[in-house]
Order: C-alpha cells, then sequence, then structure tokens
C-alpha cells in the first residue's frame, strides 16, 4: 500500500499584505475538499495518510531536499498532493505559499524528487504547473520520480470541482493507471481544465519512435496495491520523455 501527503494553501492574506504580486493573491474554496476528500478517500482504503498540512503550516521548503535547505517532506511518501496557486514563466514553476519561511514562492528549480527513492508521484493542483510546449524543462526534477501530474493552463477555483479530489482517488482504487486516474479525475463537465501528465522513460520503451505504451511507466504506472508499479528510472537510464493531456468543459 502507499504513503501520501497532502498540502493545500487556500487563504492567501500574508500575500497581499505583503504585496507580492500584482493584484494579490486571490483566496481559493476548492482546496479543502479536492485536498480532504481526496486524503479521506485513500485512506479508508487502507492506504497510509503520511503528511497532512494547511495553509500557514505549508512552506515552499516542504518541497526542497534537506542539501539544498529543505525538509524534505515531500520526498518522504510514494505520492505527495499539493494545491495552490501555480504560474510558470522562465523556465520553471513557481507556487504560491502564505508564509515567508525562505520565499512566498516555491520554484520547480529546487526540486529534486525521488533521490531517496521514495516519491514516486508528484500531483500539483495548480494553474500552469507543466510547460507543454517543452517538457524537457521538467527533466531535472526526475532524480526516480514516475510522474508529474499537473496542468499545461489553468485549473479552476468552481463549486463544480470540489469532488475532483475524490474522484481521482476513487480511479487510482479501481485499478485504473495514474496518469488516467488523474487526466479523467480533474477534469470537468463545467469549467475547462488542462491536467496535464508528464514522465521520463527508458530505451527500451522507445521501440524506435512507436512506444509500447503497456510498458512505459505514464502508460501502466499505478498506485502501490492498486497495480503494476514501474521501477524508479535514475538520471543514467532516462533516454526520452512522454506527456498525456486532455480538456474539456463548456466555460474556460
Amino acid at each position: 500500500m502507499a504513503t501520501f501527503g497532502v498540502e493545500y494553501v487556500d487563504e492567501f492574506s500574508n500575500v497581499r499584505a505583503a504585496g507580492v504580486i500584482s493584484g494579490g493573491g486571490q483566496d481559493l474554496s476548492c482546496p479543502y475538499y479536492i485536498g480532504r476528500w481526496f486524503g479521506g478517500t485513500l485512506k479508508d482504503a487502507g492506504h497510509t495518510w503520511k503528511e497532512f498540512h494547511v495553509n500557514l503550516g505549508v512552506a515552499e521548503h516542504d518541497m526542497r531536499d534537506v542539501p539544498s535547505g529543505g525538509n524534505d517532506r515531500a520526498d518522504s511518501v510514494d505520492l505527495w498532493f499539493i494545491i495552490t496557486h501555480g504560474n510558470y514563466a522562465n523556465g520553471q514553476l513557481s507556487l504560491l505559499f502564505d508564509t515567508k519561511k525562505e520565499d512566498f514562492f516555491g520554484r520547480s528549480k529546487d526540486w529534486h524528487f525521488g533521490d531517496t527513492c521514495n516519491l514516486e508521484w508528484l500531483w500539483i493542483y495548480g494553474c500552469h504547473s507543466i510547460n507543454g510546449d517543452n517538457i524537457l524543462e521538467h527533466l531535472g526534477i526526475f532524480k526516480g520520480l514516475h510522474l508529474i501530474c499537473g496542468s499545461y493552463g489553468d485549473m479552476y477555483d468552481s463549486w463544480t470541482i470540489d469532488e475532483v479530489g475524490e474522484d481521482t482517488a476513487n480511479n487510482l482504487l479501481c485499478g485504473h493507471p495514474v496518469s488516467e486516474s488523474w487526466l479523467d479525475g480533474v477534469s470537468d463537465w463545467w469549467v475547462s481544465n488542462h491536467p496535464m501528465v508528464i514522465s521520463v522513460e527508458t530505451k527500451d520503451t522507445f521501440n524506435d519512435g512507436d512506444p509500447d505504451y503497456s510498458t512505459t511507466v505514464i502508460g501502466s504506472d499505478h498506485l502501490w496495491g492498486e497495480g503494476v508499479v514501474r521501477a524508479d528510472i535514475p538520471p543514467n537510464k532516462q533516454f526520452w520523455m512522454q506527456a498525456f493531456y486532455d480538456d474539456g468543459g463548456i466555460y474556460g
């Protein structure tokens, strides 16, 4: 069975008071439901909810390893799910936090996941968390990490998506691959979310440009205890990267 952590920020009063971004940070309504219903669903199925932090209990150093000045919380579990504002610019993702322990922003160039042979799946519900035009910019994050599940565009705060955490958890528990569970789970009938998943893969699965997706990480990796889990791919075995994405919704 898997261990997992959930963090979310839905109040940004300190960000607004500090004036660190133009227009301030808009408070969110959905993270409470997404994070708690996701975690509760997996916990009820027997998976271990190891980390849970909200608002001022969440800081950017949770996603940095100890040599980089962080506390390695994210790399202490199999699946890490964070919900907050995101923005991709200048070759990296910035996530917004409401406490400035070192910085209000967590920057993806500081992340190196899976180097403890633990974190397999990084989930980010936040806008523009993946550069869909150049997924190679994310390569440095993968030190044994299997998948990044995020978005290539907007991810909305709407009453219609409160259940997406529960939906993605149920997808995992029904034996769907992690990538499919994310793409289907956070898609919505009303708002047009833009989920995306990226992976690193081995030379064996490239198959001269005709990949066998039944053996790739992105095509067949499952949550521990719910199906096949592919082996970590260390940097010296990484040969190519792959992305899956989805879209939908009436609005946006």
